[in-house]
């Protein structure tokens, strides 16, 4: 169920960001900030970056720490099925396919990767809805109560 692989997503204080960057309107950089506040480890991947705000980059998936089992894509559809890809055969058991406004990262074929190779998938969400706290967490609160989340989530 998406409820629980959200939860472990939480519970798991090491978490990889595929699309941070140096740019300050990156959506990926604010992400990582905002873990990084909440007491997370954060990873963030990038070829093109040496680091962003004194955090070292990690230049591709297969670089990650062994102990890195979660990876949040910022990245459009098309690079997430590329970075997708780089994920089988590593331990990166979950993904979480970032969706803000607009048509966020997610693809049919990059959750057919994701199915194929028993990497759990979250997608539709902006994880600071589940994350964060104060507008985010509204935000959340107005999905639920508009019936826009997982069905366990309605509960």
């Amino acid at each position: 169920m998406m409820k629980d692989t959200i939860q472990s997503f939480l519970d798991d204080k090491k978490v990889a960001i595929a699309g941070a960057s140096n740019n300050k309107e990156n959506f990926g950089k604010t992400l990582m900030t905002e873990l990084i506040k909440l007491g997370y480890k954060v990873y963030p991947v990038n070829p093109r970056c040496e680091e962003i705000e004194g955090t070292t980059c990690i230049p591709t998936i297969k670089e990650l720490p062994e102990e890195v089992h979660n990876l949040i894509l910022v990245v459009p559809p098309r690079l997430t099925e590329e970075i997708i890809e780089q994920c089988v055969d590593t331990p990166i058991q979950r993904v979480w396919m970032h969706r803000g406004i607009g048509k966020g990262s997610a693809s049919e074929t990059a959750l057919e990767i994701c199915g194929s190779n028993n990497i759990e998938a979250v997608h539709g969400f902006c994880p600071l809805m589940f994350y964060g706290k104060g507008f985010h967490r509204f935000h959340l609160w107005i999905r639920k109560t508009f019936g826009k989340v997982p069905a366990e989530y309605m509960i």
